[in-house]
């Protein structure tokens, strides 16, 4: 049983596989959830930088900008407050990710990158599916190791990144 979904999985993957993607960035969506205080927000102005090659996964990249100025809780009082006192957007414009890895791992893809905040850079892993034409990307980080204190307690500072990329292949 075990080989027949094996070969399967391995079926699935060479078709999967089969072509360069063009990423719609006017479409792709950033969004994140603080866990804590479940406040949801969403980043505009996406920037894709990478080439992602189906036929060859492990030599692609998967890279992008996002403008921190366009954070967006559905609260204006809260957007101003987490551009200027927390994420300092003046200072630091775009938020960056640069992916070092794409592996396939017991049935999953998985993307190892550098994600940089406020020119903090740390390695994050991100659990990557493809469906309907949509890459997602999901991770869960600490903003307080990129110096974003919203409480001070840095176990409460943990939120889930979700990256949204529509795409069309060429």
């Amino acid at each position: 049983m075990k080989k027949i979904l094996y070969v399967l999985i391995l079926s699935f993957s060479c078709h999967l596989f089969a072509q360069q993607l063009k990423i719609d960035e006017a479409k792709t969506t950033v969004s994140f959830l603080f866990l804590d205080n479940n406040v949801d927000a969403t980043l505009n102005d996406f920037k894709f930088t990478g080439n992602l090659d189906l036929n060859s996964i492990e030599t692609s990249i998967i890279s992008g900008t996002v403008a921190s100025e366009t954070i967006d809780t559905s609260n204006w009082i809260r957007n101003r407050h987490l551009r200027n006192k927390y994420f300092k957007t003046d200072t630091f414009p775009f938020i960056r990710f640069k992916s070092t890895s794409i592996t396939f791992s017991e049935g999953s893809f998985f993307v190892q990158g550098i994600l940089t905040i406020k020119d903090i850079s740390k390695a994050v892993r991100f659990n990557f599916t493809t469906k309907n034409n949509i890459l997602e990307l999901k991770t869960t980080i600490n903003a307080s190791d990129f110096d974003i204190f919203i409480h001070d307690e840095a176990s409460r500072n943990k939120l889930t990144v979700k990256i949204f990329m529509p795409y069309t292949s060429e």
